[in-house]
C-alpha cells in the first residue's frame, strides 16, 4: 500500500474580516527548542536545518501575498524559486518541471502524494539545497510532484512548497502589515512588550480547539488555505443539518482540480475567548487527517501571528490600546 504525503488545497479568497491586528516581534538571542512530540519527529525529513538569522542581523524576509497565500524569493540549488509558504504540506516539495529545469535528476518511488481530492505521483531528488534568505538552510532528499495544473489555476508560479517538516520545526512570524515573515528556532520569537498578545494554546500538532455557531470543532491552522474557516464533510453535516440554501462555489486544490464548494455567511467563530461575528464558512468535501476543517488565510491574514508549534502555540497580537492590560511576562521579553 503506498505511503502518502498531505498536500494542503487553496480555496477561493474569503470575505476580509478586519481585526485590525498589528505590531512587532522581538527575537530571544539564547535557549535551546522545546522537545518535539513524536508526531512531529515522524513528520519531517529534515534533520539538517541551519538558523542564519542571529549572523544575519535577524534580518525579515520579504514577501508577496497573491490570492491570500504567501510566496516568498528563495534559491534551490543556486537558482531563484517562487516558494509557497503552506503548513499544510506535510513535506517540503518542488515542482517537477522546476526541478527539471535545474538539472535535478528525479526517482521514480511508486509513492503518491495525496491532496484532498486525489493523488499526485512522487518523486524524489537527492541532494537539494534550499534556502529561505536571511531565515534558514537545508540540504535535502526532497519530494517532486508536478504543480503547473496549481500554478496555472492560481496564475501564479510555484516553483516550491514548503511545507510542515520545516514550519512544524520552527517558530514562523508573519507581519501581514509589512508583508515580512521570519523562521527561526522553536522558542525564539516573543512578542515585544509594548503589543497586545493573546496566546492561544495548540493541541494535537497545528491544531486549535474553537466553536463554530456554539459547536465545538478542532480546525488546523493552515496557511494554504484562502479560506476563512474550511469543514470537513462531518463536520459541516453536524453544525448544518439543514443548511438551507448555501451560496455555492469553486476552489482550487493543489493538484488543480476545480470543485464546486458550499458556503453559509454569518456564522459566530469562537477560539481562546475571542468572537468573530459574520464570518463565511465553507466545505467542498473531505479534508485529509482527523481535523473538523482548517483555519485559513482569510482570518490570520489580518492579524500578526507567531506560529510555533514545537512550543504548542499560536500568539495573536495588535498595538495596545488604552485599558489593555500587560501581556504576561515570559511572553513579552526576549528570553
Amino acid at each position: 500500500m503506498p505511503t502518502h504525503a498531505r498536500f494542503s488545497h487553496v480555496l477561493p479568497i474569503a470575505s476580509a474580516l478586519a481585526l485590525g491586528m498589528t505590531s512587532s516581534i522581538a527575537v530571544a538571542q539564547n535557549g535551546p527548542p522545546p522537545s518535539q512530540t513524536e508526531q512531529q519527529a515522524a513528520l519531517t525529513y529534515v534533520s539538517n536545518i541551519a538558523y542564519v538569522g542571529r549572523s544575519e542581523g535577524w534580518t525579515p524576509l520579504p514577501f508577496e501575498r497573491f490570492q491570500g497565500l504567501i510566496f516568498f524569493q528563495g534559491t534551490i540549488n543556486g537558482e531563484p524559486a517562487t516558494i509557497l509558504l503552506d503548513n499544510g504540506s506535510s513535506h517540503t516539495a518542488l515542482d517537477a518541471g522546476f526541478a527539471r529545469r535545474i538539472g535535478l535528476k528525479i526517482r521514480e518511488t511508486g509513492k503518491a502524494a495525496r491532496t484532498g481530492t486525489g493523488e499526485l505521483p512522487l518523486g524524489m531528488a537527492e541532494g537539494v539545497s534550499i534556502d529561505v534568505p536571511h531565515q534558514l538552510n537545508f540540504t535535502t532528499s526532497t519530494g517532486v510532484i508536478d504543480l503547473s495544473a496549481a500554478s496555472a489555476q492560481m496564475k501564479h508560479p510555484v516553483d516550491a512548497v514548503l511545507g510542515a517538516d520545516v514550519i512544524a520545526h520552527s517558530a514562523l512570524t508573519i507581519v501581514p502589515s509589512r508583508n515580512v515573515l521570519m523562521l527561526v528556532p522553536s522558542g525564539s520569537a516573543t512578542p515585544r512588550t509594548d503589543a497586545y498578545s493573546r496566546e492561544i494554546p495548540l493541541v494535537s500538532g497545528d491544531q486549535i480547539e474553537a466553536e463554530i455557531n456554539g459547536h465545538p470543532v478542532r480546525l488546523q491552522i493552515d496557511l494554504g488555505s484562502n479560506g476563512v474557516v474550511t469543514l470537513s464533510d462531518a463536520a459541516w453535516n453536524r453544525i448544518f443539518p439543514n443548511d438551507g440554501q448555501p451560496t455555492e462555489g469553486s476552489s482550487t486544490r493543489i493538484e488543480g482540480a476545480n470543485l464546486s464548494t458550499r458556503r453559509t455567511l454569518g456564522n459566530r467563530i469562537t477560539f481562546a475567548g475571542s468572537t468573530v461575528e459574520g464570518a463565511p464558512v465553507d466545505n467542498s468535501g473531505p479534508l485529509p487527517g482527523n481535523q473538523d476543517g482548517l483555519l485559513g488565510q482569510g482570518l490570520l491574514e489580518r492579524a500578526e501571528i507567531i506560529l510555533d508549534i514545537p512550543a504548542k502555540k499560536l500568539i495573536v497580537m495588535r498595538e495596545r490600546k488604552p485599558g489593555d492590560m500587560l501581556a504576561p511576562s515570559a511572553e513579552a521579553k526576549p528570553r
